[in-house]
């Protein structure tokens, strides 16, 4: 609990940072203050999500972090999220990206997306969200 409030405080500096963001971002909720962190790959989408906590520990040296993600939208979605952890500077830490992972969020439903930072030097993080097509794909031969 110790680290919780420097932790915030550094994962919300270091959203407001110069680093390139996509539009979508910031969704109007009461805890706004974390969807700085949520990166959406179109407008229409981030209309849909919010993040609503965001709880931080320490395990074993490393950040280990729950997002939860909240659904703004009456019907389920498909979606990928994918951590990118950055350092005290802002930068991101090359080759550390976590693999995108599927979720289903259920309209208006919440769910809790876990994170673990793969290295001690990595103090904060984005989270990318991306819709995944529900329809067949069809390749030319």
């Amino acid at each position: 609990m110790k680290y919780l409030v420097p932790l915030l405080t550094i994962l919300l500096v270091a959203a407001c940072s110069s680093r390139p963001t996509t539009s979508g971002i910031g969704v109007e909720q009461a805890s706004q203050q974390y969807n700085q962190q949520l990166i959406v790959n179109n407008p229409e989408l981030g209309k849909k999500l919010a993040i609503t906590d965001v709880k931080t520990r320490q395990t074993n040296g490393l950040t280990d972090v729950v997002v939860t993600l909240a659904s703004q939208y009456k019907k389920s979605q498909y979606l990928q999220y994918q951590f990118t952890w950055y350092d005290a500077d802002g930068f991101v830490i090359r080759g550390n990206h976590s693999p995108w992972q599927p979720i289903t969020l259920f309209g208006f439903a919440k769910t809790q997306l876990p994170g673990l930072a793969p290295t001690a030097n990595a103090v904060t993080f984005s989270l990318a969200v991306r819709e995944v097509s529900t329809e067949a794909q069809e390749f030319e031969d």
